[in-house]
């Protein structure tokens, strides 16, 4: 009884001074005798004691590392986190709402961003990926304890180096935790081959080329990706030929920087560095060749590829294309025979060569243009011609012009329209215009009016101007024929119809009149011409003395011949006052 009375106060005892067992962590030192290795006599729970067991975290404090060593000092306390007393099952570490799963590993100062915010737990915090020595040595020694310590932050202590030591290892300078590629950091201007022009787009493997690496991963604490990685060091690049294939063959030096640019290996450094560059080829540009871009001659074009070796220039038409169609029939390489390389206009075609019809006269000056029309018929021929044109983006130089004009080239009326209105087709159909026109000026007329016409030109007819009996008709056609050829066609009445044979018919002026001069005239006052004979005085009289002007209208006066009186006193006055009328007969 003695016996179990003082078990039983022992027992007492211990309840008043153990809240509760110790979790698994913590059972070596349940009892007791082991209080004071964790509390402070006459105090509370003290972090001393806590860290003189956990040495792993009192550095990291002191040094403010890790999750604890950034918690503030009011939040520095074991128990606030860490309970005990609660039983062997319970878990030390008290993650709060969410469990471990929801922790914030912002507090660690390792944020997990990108893809490492998807990453488990247990996928770094594990005895693989510590790198601290004394935690690895604590796991070692207590391989029962869990920690989160002593995992490494560094890339290459997680990740394999996919450059096998090629690069620095501080892979954030070029990568991103969001994804391994592309690698935003990296700039290739830093590196002593800048990638400017076409190099710009450049596929990187192009340049660095992928390499089998079998072996080197084989003691790797990590794996790689893959065996495969691209090399970047060593890359030749001294000079364009360590990657490009010289298509020169090496006739034009290794100095490709002196012609070529960067931005396009058809781009020629200016005109006089394309110039400079073609004298040193088989075809040395001259002329309008000069200013002449690459791509024109080279390509490449839609579908069709840039070619620089094996192109053929013995002839034009080896690059250009029939500009007249077919129409001129010459050999290819006959081009020349009209054009120069200077220019494709003006063509150099002489007088002396237009044999078909000589150009004489005033035909030197017409432009060829006025005779060789455009021939819209030619249009359905030139659309595959203008197809290739626009392909190389070459100017349009297709001439629709018709070199064969159609009909006969010695007629004039081919070329020229009638002027006459056929007024004479007849003579045009026997000799043509020739036989009054000439090629010097067609106003220059050979023309005998005497000769060639029912109307010959006699006295002052022949000083009046064509026009003044040529003029134009309604339609805009000078008349020529018919013509009336009586006086009246041409010249008014001066004497009102007086001498007309009839009342409304036209006067015989030829009677009286001839074309030598208007006012000589073959009227003589005497039978047959007049019953009324001029004699004595009456023959020195002036003919208005006794043919007054009369006014037959406004502003119309003329000469009165007929009607006029034939008896004395009709004109004199009677100085006898009729004395002697008994003698009149």
């Amino acid at each position: 009884m003695a016996l179990a009375t003082v078990l039983a106060a022992g027992a007492a005892s211990a309840d008043v001074f153990s809240p509760g067992p110790l979790s698994q962590a913590h059972a070596n030192l349940e009892g007791l005798k082991n209080c004071t290795q964790c509390h402070v006599a006459g105090s509370q729970l003290s972090n001393n004691t806590c860290l003189a067991c956990h040495t792993e975290l009192k550095g990291r404090i002191e040094g403010h590392r890790g999750f604890h060593g950034r918690l503030a000092p009011a939040e520095l306390t074991c128990n606030k986190c860490h309970h005990e007393h609660q039983g062997r099952n319970l878990q030390l570490i008290q993650w709060g709402v969410g469990g471990q799963a929801a922790f914030d590993h912002r507090k660690t100062g390792f944020p997990l961003l990108g893809k490492h915010a998807k990453i488990a737990c247990d996928q770094c915090h594990n005895d693989r990926r510590i790198v601290d020595a004394a935690i690895r040595a604590l796991r070692t020694k207590e391989p029962q304890r869990t920690t989160f310590l002593g995992v490494a932050v560094r890339c290459v202590d997680c990740h394999f180096d996919e450059h096998r030591g090629q690069l620095k290892t501080t892979c954030k300078d070029c990568h991103t935790e969001s994804a391994w590629k592309p690698a935003p950091g990296f700039n290739h201007r830093k590196t002593d081959f800048a990638l400017l022009g076409k190099h710009a787009s450049v596929q990187c493997l192009k340049c660095h080329a992928r390499t089998i690496d079998a072996n080197a991963h084989k003691d790797a604490p990590v794996r790689p990706v893959s065996e495969v990685f691209a090399r970047y060091r060593p890359v030749t690049h001294a000079s364009c030929e360590d990657c490009h294939k010289d298509p020169h063959q090496g006739k034009l030096g290794a100095d490709c920087k002196g012609c070529h640019t960067e931005r396009s290996w058809m781009e020629m450094k200016g005109a006089t560095g394309q110039r400079a560059f073609h004298e040193k080829t088989r075809y040395p540009l001259r002329g309008a060749h000069a200013d002449v871009a690459c791509k024109n001659c080279h390509g490449g074009f839609r579908g069709v590829p840039a070619v620089f070796k094996g192109m053929r220039f013995e002839k034009c038409t080896d690059c250009h294309v029939d500009a007249h169609l077919g129409q001129i029939g010459v050999p290819p390489s006959a081009c020349d025979s009209c054009h120069t390389i200077q220019a494709f206009l003006p063509a150099k075609y002489e007088p002396e060569r237009h044999k078909q019809y000589p150009l004489l006269g005033a035909h030197l000056a017409v432009a060829c243009a006025s005779c060789h029309r455009e021939d819209r018929a030619l249009s359905a021929k030139a659309v595959p011609v203008r197809a290739f044109i626009e392909k190389r983006r070459r100017s349009d130089r297709v001439s629709l012009a018709q070199f064969h004009p159609r009909g006969d080239a010695q007629r004039c009326d081919t070329c020229h329209s009638d002027p006459h209105r056929g007024q004479f087709a007849t003579r045009v159909k026997k000799a043509g215009c020739a036989d009054c026109h000439t090629v010097e000026s067609f106003a220059r007329v050979r023309f005998d009016h005497t000769r060639e016409s029912a109307y010959p030109l006699t006295g002052a007819h022949q000083n009046v101007a064509c026009a003044a009996c040529h003029f134009a008709d309604s339609s805009g056609a000078v008349r020529y024929k018919p013509l009336q050829t009586q006086c009246a066609a041409c010249h008014a009445d001066p004497h009102a119809g007086q001498f007309a044979a009839r009342p409304a018919a036209a006067t015989d002026c030829a009677r009286c009149h001839s074309t030598a001069n208007w006012k000589e005239t073959a009227f003589v006052h005497r039978p047959p011409w007049t019953a009324f004979e001029l004699q004595g005085k009456h023959a020195s009289t002036a003919c208005a003395d006794c043919h007054r002007e009369v006014t037959l209208a406004r502003n119309l006066k003329v000469s009165q011949y007929r009607g006029v009186p034939t008896t004395c006193a009709g004109c004199h006055v009677d100085v006898h006052r009729g004395a002697f009328r008994s003698f009149v007969p």
